[in-house]
């Protein structure tokens, strides 16, 4: 039993860390260079979509499958995405803001399995390298994809291939050779070849690198770097690094530092030289090594300012730069919410790729203020999609009774209930008027907290509205709740206000008002003008209020319970409170992450809490800190705030200056919003108080429960590193 409380303004923690997500290892990375997004794929089949302009955070996912492999990932103009797979297919995605990706095109190339992907550097042409040694080359213009020729086939498969700067040649990675081709007449201009460690075991190029000069640089599996003369096709040096196998090759842009990695887990970095060395110029130098992973890196690209982005076998997402030299991890989560916290019935919701888990946690004590944790941390069912299809999104409401989960093909509803102590699930179908065309999935769901309400929201920006309602009589059936469906009420058009896809949601407290949020930050409050009637349970959703939009996306929101305030946070690190009632501004600030001890700079806020006992204080979750933030009249007291069984850390007290930074309000100017405000709450709408209360290890989500009690749902670590195979082992002398 946990006993109770020994301060007012601490809390009890549920520290849940049965959450045991499975690494999913990184495959191929590729940046846009225009927009600063990184595109990546997982062995999974799932590619992730990632906005790295500040505080960096996953924006979109296209879900794999069983059996789906991407191989090579390609950027082209106008952000145009592009995959290959062992399926043998070239895959143009359909990114457009508004909508959820989806497959645009398909093409079946020649030559079986894809195995890399490359697309110039002037966007005119795109290349396909595959199993049985063809190379497939195809025209990007016009917002089309034309096929133009197969280059010569060569003997064993295409491993990397990489265009020169003008577009006109192509070097492609092989078995015991690296290859220059004309893609004017599709003949192969010069053969380097690699030689054996071992006569009976081939040299594998994994990557190869072409300079602006035709310097081709490549990696193969003796460990080795080689540089050659692309004009000429001779073999200019060749280096050992690596007792492995090394795998990727990334460069900066001006092509002074280059990066070699591979199974041995180390990042070697070289720099280019200036002048005559030993008869060579421009000679790169190894200057440095770091070691961000802990097993094989498979794939590297920069962008930025020395910044450079790795990612291998533990799935991890590791950014480095230098000077200074900084690392930062991301955790191999799935697209949130893939946590969900019923209150009502203190149960957790734990989504995986293929299925879902709800656990309980500890109960209150009807006579005492302590917890009975006797019945926590156990398992009541497990719920497997069919034919193991990747679960986009999932919801349990808060009384426990309702459980919700989407894939690509179906939605599906299911009711829990107890009979002979025993917990039984039956789908529900929801209920939809034939004239009404329902998509077969949707990408977000969530419940009002009166479990009554459902809404499901669908990648055309439409939201749809259900309620539950009983089919039968009350007074003619034992069970009411048996008899409960969710019928459609009606269907909100986001589209209207909304430019692109909602990606954060909430709920408020009262049931009367639903915000959305979407990654052209795009605000806007629905509110249920009309009172609930036979005709239409869940009452009128209609559009309030549209908040000024900043000019960065969001990335956490909440609402105020009991008031109709707004927190939202964005991605570089501004937060505000606005009250949509009032129309004005409560609280804003720019977050000092950068701070000692006041969280991770390069991460964004991710969850938003409201402290239920004071008005003015809120817990921000930062990576895996939870922060608490005092603002207002309220900031002197942020010093008594604390978690329990957390050790006190630095308290930072500051007070700024009133500034929107870069809002724009579509229903009154920032002139009128000021005009509202007196002076003495100005000065008051930057007064804070910031703290960290506590450190986890791999902290996934945050929710209050109750009035005194805290739910940190971290990742088990250990389920993270057991998985993972062997890493490399490097024998030295004298030790075993």
């Amino acid at each position: 039993m946990i006993p109770q409380k020994p301060a007012t303004d601490n809390c009890r923690l549920h520290n849940v860390q049965f959450y045991n997500l499975l690494p999913r290892a990184i495959v191929c990375t590729a940046m846009n260079r225009q927009t600063n997004r990184l595109a990546l794929a997982r062995d999974d089949g799932t590619i992730e979509i990632w906005n790295m302009v500040h505080a960096r955070f996953m924006e979109k996912t296209i879900p794999g499958g069983v059996g789906v492999s991407i191989e090579g990932l390609a950027w082209a103009e106008n952000d145009r995405l592009f995959s290959v797979s062992l399926a043998g297919t070239l895959v143009e995605w359909d990114l457009r803001p508004g909508s959820q990706p989806r497959v645009k095109r398909s093409i079946l190339v020649t030559g079986n399995a894809a195995w890399c992907i490359d697309v110039s550097r002037d966007g005119r042409r795109l290349a396909v390298g595959t199993e049985a040694g063809y190379i497939n080359l195809y025209g990007l213009a016009d917002d089309d994809v034309s096929y133009e020729r197969i280059l010569d086939k060569q003997d064993g498969r295409v491993l990397c291939c990489r265009f020169d700067s003008s577009g006109d040649f192509l070097v492609t990675g092989s078995a015991d050779a690296v290859r220059v081709w004309d893609v004017r007449n599709g003949h192969a201009v010069h053969k380097m070849t690699t030689g054996r460690t071992d006569h009976r075991v081939a040299t594998l190029v994994w990557d190869v690198w072409v300079t602006k000069d035709f310097t081709i640089i490549s990696v193969d599996s003796r460990g080795r770097l080689m540089f050659c003369d692309g004009q000429l096709g001779t073999v200019l040096e060749s280096m050992p690094v690596s007792k492995g196998d090394l795998l990727c090759i990334a460069m900066e842009e001006d092509e002074r530092t280059l990066y070699v990695a591979g199974i041995e887990s180390n990042i070697s970095t070289f720099r280019r030289t200036q002048g005559n060395h030993g008869g060579r110029r421009n000679q790169f130098i190894r200057t440095a090594v770091r070691r961000p992973h802990t097993h094989d890196i498979r794939t590297m690209v920069t962008f930025g300012r020395n910044s450079l982005v790795s990612g291998g076998v533990d799935g991890m997402l590791v950014v480095t730069s230098f000077p200074p030299f900084q690392t930062d991890k991301y955790l191999p989560l799935l697209p949130s919410p893939s946590t969900v916290v019923a209150a009502d019935s203190r149960l957790v919701l734990l989504k995986y790729v293929n299925y879902l888990e709800v656990w309980t946690l500890a109960k209150r004590i009807a006579d005492g203020d302590g917890l009975d944790c006797a019945g926590a941390g156990r398992k009541i069912m497990q719920i497997r999609s069919k034919d193991d299809e990747h679960i986009i999104c999932a919801s349990i409401s808060p009384n426990g009774r309702w459980l919700l989960y989407s894939t690509e093909s179906t939605i599906r509803l299911l009711r829990s209930s107890c009979e002979n102590e025993q917990l039984k699930l039956k789908r529900v179908r929801l209920t939809v008027p034939d004239q009404l065309t329902s998509s077969a999935s949707c990408y977000r769901a969530d419940f009002t907290h009166d479990s009554m309400i459902l809404f499901l929201y669908h990648g055309n920006g439409a939201i749809d509205v259900y309620a539950a309602c009983c089919i039968a009589s009350p007074s003619r059936v034992e069970n009411v709740e048996e008899e409960t469906k969710f019928e459609h009420q009606h269907t909100i058009d986001g589209s209207r206000w909304l430019s692109d896809q909602v990606h954060l949601s909430a709920v408020s407290q009262c049931n009367r008002y639903l915000v959305c949020a979407d990654l052209a930050s795009s605000i806007v409050v629905f509110e249920r003008t009309v009172p609930p009637s036979t005709q239409l349970i869940s009452g009128k959703w209609k559009r309030s209020i549209s908040l000024p939009r900043y000019m960065h996306p969001p990335t956490a929101i909440a609402i105020q319970p009991g008031k109709t305030r707004l927190a939202v946070a964005f991605a570089d690190h501004k937060l505000f409170l606005y009250d949509f009632e009032e129309f004005q501004f409560i609280f804003s600030i720019y977050l000092p992450l950068s701070e000692p001890d006041c969280g991770s700079p390069n991460h964004p806020i991710s969850g938003i809490v409201f402290d239920p006992r004071h008005e003015a204080s809120m817990l921000l979750k930062n990576n895996c800190d939870i922060l608490a933030l005092r603002f207002g009249v309220d900031a002197q007291q942020g010093e008594e705030v604390s978690v329990e069984c957390s050790a006190p850390q630095k308290v930072r007290k500051t007070s700024g200056s009133n500034d929107n930074g870069g809002m724009t309000n579509g229903n009154r100017t920032d002139q009128q919003q000021e005009d509202t405000v007196a002076t003495t709450g100005a000065k008051q709408q930057t007064k804070y108080t910031l703290k960290l209360v506590r450190k986890n290890n791999h902290l996934v989500g945050i929710e209050w429960l109750g009035e005194s009690e805290l739910v940190a749902i971290e990742a088990n670590g250990l389920s993270m590193v057991e998985h993972l195979p062997g890493a490399f082992r490097k024998k030295y002398y004298g030790k075993a």
